[in-house]
């Protein structure tokens, strides 16, 4: 079966991923209180670890806009990983592949399944405001493009 990608608007599918110290982190923790940008990322991909490296190095403009971001990897990493990470930048592992495909919409052993990449923005409710898939040539969008799309959601929700 073959499901299509999120649609921006839609509320966002339960994400749940096993922290790397051991802990159960699911989106749905966030609910109401932080904004979310979820990345799905392969371990040992040198432009995956690249992108990692760009988001926690933005730590402070994330949490400026009330943001949280969870990196989906989609194996086990080094456990090293985990204490790189700032506390806004989350990283847990999706390894039976449902949450990507219940994000990007395909399954799990399909041919591309190398691929099967993305990044999410969500607002504090969980309605899906951008969205980038991610192909076989690792063209993350820049961080000031997520960044822009997190302050619309703030000036939006602003309370």
């Amino acid at each position: 079966m073959r499901r299509e990608m999120l649609r921006n608007r839609e509320i966002i599918p339960p994400l749940t991923l096993h922290g790397l110290d051991g802990r159960t982190i699911r989106a749905s923790d966030f609910k109401q209180k932080k904004n979310l940008a979820i990345v799905f990322l392969h371990v040992g991909c040198a432009e995956c670890e690249e992108f990692l490296v760009r988001i926690a190095r933005e730590s402070p403009l994330w949490k400026s806009y009330g943001a949280v971001v969870l990196a989906a990897l989609l194996s086990l990493p080094a456990r090293r990983m985990a204490d790189l990470l700032p506390e806004n930048v989350v990283a847990g592992v999706d390894a039976s592949g449902r949450g990507a495909n219940a994000y990007l919409g395909r399954e799990m052993l399909a041919p591309a399944g190398e691929d099967r990449l993305g990044v999410f923005v969500a607002d504090r409710y969980g309605e899906l405001y951008a969205k980038w898939e991610i192909g076989p040539g690792h063209d993350f969008p820049a961080t000031k493009a997520i960044a822009a799309k997190l302050e619309l959601i703030e000036m939006a929700c602003d309370e």
